[in-house]
C-alpha cells in the first residue's frame, strides 16, 4: 500500500510529519484526523511514494551504515532547491565548520612556526575532504541537472546525462534507479524520433521496483506525448486509471482532454474526479492550471484569469522544483491568450514574451500561433 506523507499540527499545535500506510489518500486524512490533528497538507502522494520506493530499493550505504531517507528529510528535501557544487560544497562545510576551521587555523600556526610540509598536510587533508563532499553531491548534482535538460526537450544532453548517472552507479553509494534512468532515455528517444526503440526500452521497467503496472502504463503515455502522439498517451493514460483511480492520474486526464482533444465535458469530469479526492500540495499548481484551461475553453476569461494567475503565483514562490520552466511558460502562454481576450494587451505581449523561448525550444508551435493569433502578430 502507498505510504502517505502529511504535514499537520498535533493536538498541541506542534508541526509534525506524519507517514500513514493506507489503500486511499483519504483514509490515511481519516486516521490523522481521528488522532486530533488539523492544518492537513498532502506532501506526498501515490506518485511520490511509488517514487520513493524505486529510490529507497537502491540502498545507500556511507562507512557501513545505510542512509535512510526518513518522511522528514523528504518534505525538507521537497523544499530545498536543487543541488549543485557550490550549494554541496556550502551546505558540506557549514555542517563541519568547526573542523574546517581548525584545519586551516593548524595549518597557517604551522606555517607561522616554519613547519611548511605540516602546513601542507593540514591544508591537503581539507582539499581532500573538500572533494569528498562534492563527490558525494555529484548525483544528486547531475539529477537536478537531468531534470532540467529533460523540461527543456534536450534531449541529447539527456542521453548524456544519463549515461553519466549510469556510470556513477557503479562507484558511487548514492544511485539514481537505472528504471528511474531508463524513463528518461526513452523520452529522449522518442523525442529524437525512436518511438519504438524508446518503448521497446521503456518495457523492461514494468513492473519493476517503484514503477507498478498502473505508473508504468502513466509513464508510457508521457513518452507518446513526447513524440505528440497524444491519442496513444491518452489510451495508456485510461488504463492506468483503470488500475489507480489517483487524482494526480485525474488531473492528467483533465489536462490531456482539453489541451489536445478539446473535450469540456470529458475534461470537467475529470477534473470533478481530481476534486474528490485531497489534492498534494506539489499538484496545486497544476490543478489551478487545468481549472484556468478549462475556465478558458468554455470562454470564462474572467476564472480563467484567476485560475491561472494563483498557479502562477504559487510555482513562481518554488521555482527551483522540478519541470517548473515548462509549467510556467505554459501557464504564461494561456495567460498571454486570457489577458488579450479582456483587451489586457501590454501584459499580454509581456506574459508571451516571458513564455516565447520555452514555447520555441520545445516546439509548441500550436501554442505559439495561439498565442500570436490573439496578438495579431
Amino acid at each position: 500500500m502507498p505510504k502517505y506523507v502529511w504535514t499537520a499540527k498535533d493536538r498541541s499545535g506542534k508541526q509534525v510529519v506524519k507517514q500513514i500506510i493506507h489503500e486511499t489518500a483519504e483514509g490515511s486524512k481519516a486516521l490523522l484526523l481521528a488522532d486530533g490533528c488539523s492544518e492537513l497538507k498532502l506532501i506526498q502522494d501515490e506518485v511520490m511514494a511509488a517514487a520513493v520506493e524505486n529510490f529507497s530499493s537502491e540502498k545507500c550505504r556511507l562507512l557501513g551504515k545505510e542512509i535512510e531517507a526518513t518522511a522528514e528529510r523528504r518534505v525538507e528535501a521537497i523544499n530545498k532547491p536543487p543541488p549543485t557544487v557550490f550549494r554541496v560544497l556550502w551546505e558540506g562545510l557549514g555542517q563541519s565548520k568547526g573542523l574546517s576551521l581548525l584545519v586551516i587555523l593548524l595549518s597557517a600556526y604551522q606555517a607561522y612556526r616554519g613547519n611548511t610540509i605540516a602546513a601542507l598536510i593540514l591544508l591537503a587533508a581539507l582539499l581532500v575532504w573538500i572533494l569528498f563532499i562534492i563527490c558525494v553531491g555529484l548525483p544528486g548534482i547531475y539529477y537536478g541537472k537531468l531534470h532540467k535538460a529533460a523540461d527543456w526537450n534536450r534531449w541529447s544532453e539527456v542521453l548524456a546525462l544519463v549515461e553519466t548517472l549510469r556510470k556513477l552507479r557503479k562507484i558511487h553509494f548514492i544511485k539514481v534507479p537505472l528504471s528511474e534512468l531508463t524513463r528518461f532515455r526513452a523520452k529522449a528517444l522518442a523525442g529524437l524520433g525512436h518511438l519504438a526503440t524508446a518503448l521497446e526500452e521503456f518495457k523492461t521497467c514494468e513492473n519493476q521496483p517503484g514503477v507498478p503496472s498502473w505508473l508504468y502504463k502513466a509513464f508510457a503515455a508521457g513518452i507518446y506525448d513526447t513524440a505528440k502522439q497524444y491519442d496513444k498517451g491518452l489510451e495508456l493514460l485510461s488504463q492506468a486509471i483503470q488500475e489507480n483511480q489517483s487524482s494526480a492520474l485525474y488531473l492528467d486526464l483533465a489536462n490531456r482532454m482539453v489541451r489536445y482533444h478539446r473535450d469540456r465535458i470529458k475534461a470537467k469530469e475529470a477534473l470533478a474526479r481530481a476534486e474528490s479526492s485531497t489534492i498534494s500540495e506539489i499538484a496545486k499548481p497544476y490543478h489551478l492550471r487545468c481549472r484556468g484551461l478549462l475556465a478558458y475553453a468554455e470562454g470564462d476569461f474572467v476564472a480563467a484569469k484567476r485560475e491561472f494567475e494563483a498557479s502562477l503565483q504559487l510555482m513562481l514562490k518554488t521555482p527551483h522544483q522540478p519541470f517548473r520552466d515548462g509549467h510556467i511558460s505554459i501557464v504564461r502562454a494561456y495567460l498571454c491568450c486570457v489577458l488579450a481576450k479582456l483587451n489586457d494587451r501590454p501584459a499580454a505581449h509581456k506574459c508571451f514574451e516571458q513564455a516565447k523561448e520555452y514555447l520555441t525550444a520545445t516546439s509548441e508551435d500550436d501554442l505559439i500561433a495561439e498565442c500570436q493569433k490573439v496578438l495579431g502578430v
